[in-house]
């Protein structure tokens, strides 16, 4: 884990999270730390074992042996972005997402299973759920994503509410959005490959323009934006507010870069966590 400045990821036991930051979901927004990391959170070993149950499943594929050999990123679970503009078609995914779930992990730990439970004990004060609407149906719980080389994601922020405006879902209503991350697998190289960047920033509306002309990068160092690099190895976990700016730098070399990641969304006097992919 490195950083520019003296913004420091809070890197322990969630025991010991808990202790030096009695909220630390709130200590997010707030800005006072840029992540929660638990090393080791899941078996590594089920890492790999996962990751070759999906290849075996038909789940992922080679981009050297498959289609026009062009590499893409690849969903396992739904992706509200990518489906939301459908509502019926949105939840009939997410139903299917939740039926893969149910006996994809069978023989190892539950990684999703795990997420929630890691989020509960640091929200101990709230109930989490999976996001739902108000006649009961129901969002992806969490989402696998695999980037293959040259996949990544330039600087940006997540929030339905001030990035997407989703406004005609329930999960808009909070008033914050955080996510977490779950390495399941490194990319092959040893640099930046695939590993986040959070900047010190989160998102204004007089920011977008620097976000739209790709000019973010050259706005932060000459404003001296501070940033920390979250470097993971699998069965490492954290959670950071994503409304803060963040980049992910391409990934470099054969072995793809996987991930597993939620969203959630809170606001401070709601009982409820809301959480989708």
């Amino acid at each position: 884990m490195t950083n520019s400045s003296g913004w420091i990821p809070i890197e322990d036991s969630i025991d010991g999270i808990l202790t030096r930051c009695p909220q630390p979901l709130m200590a997010l927004v707030r800005g006072e730390t840029p992540a929660l990391v638990l090393r080791r959170r899941y078996n590594p070993a089920h890492c790999a074992a996962l990751m070759s149950r999906f290849y075996e499943r038909g789940l992922l594929y080679d981009p050297h042996e498959t289609g026009d050999r062009t590499p893409h990123r690849v969903d396992i679970g739904t992706s509200f972005g990518q489906h939301r503009v459908d509502r019926k078609a949105f939840f009939a995914h997410a139903a299917a997402t939740r039926k893969l779930f149910a006996t994809l992990f069978e023989g190892y730990d539950d990684p999703v299973d795990m997420m929630y439970e890691s989020l509960a004990l640091l929200a101990p004060d709230k109930e989490i759920k999976i996001a739902r609407e108000a006649d009961g149906s129901l969002y992806g719980p969490a989402i696998f994503r695999v980037y293959h080389a040259g996949l990544g994601h330039g600087p940006h922020f997540d929030s339905v509410a001030r990035r997407t405006k989703a406004f005609d879902y329930a999960i808009s209503r909070f008033q914050y959005q955080l996510a977490a991350v779950l390495c399941f697998q490194s990319s092959g190289d040893t640099g930046d490959s695939g590993e986040a960047f959070i900047h010190n920033c989160p998102w204004t509306p007089d920011l977008q323009p620097t976000l739209a002309n790709r000019s973010f990068s050259e706005y932060a160092r000459n404003n001296g934006i501070e940033r920390v690099h979250v470097e993971l190895e699998p069965g490492d976990l954290y959670f950071f507010f994503s409304e803060n700016i963040h980049e992910v730098p391409s990934v470099v070399g054969d072995r793809p870069r996987a991930v597993l990641a939620i969203f959630f969304a809170m606001s401070p006097e709601e009982e409820e966590i809301f959480v989708w992919s």
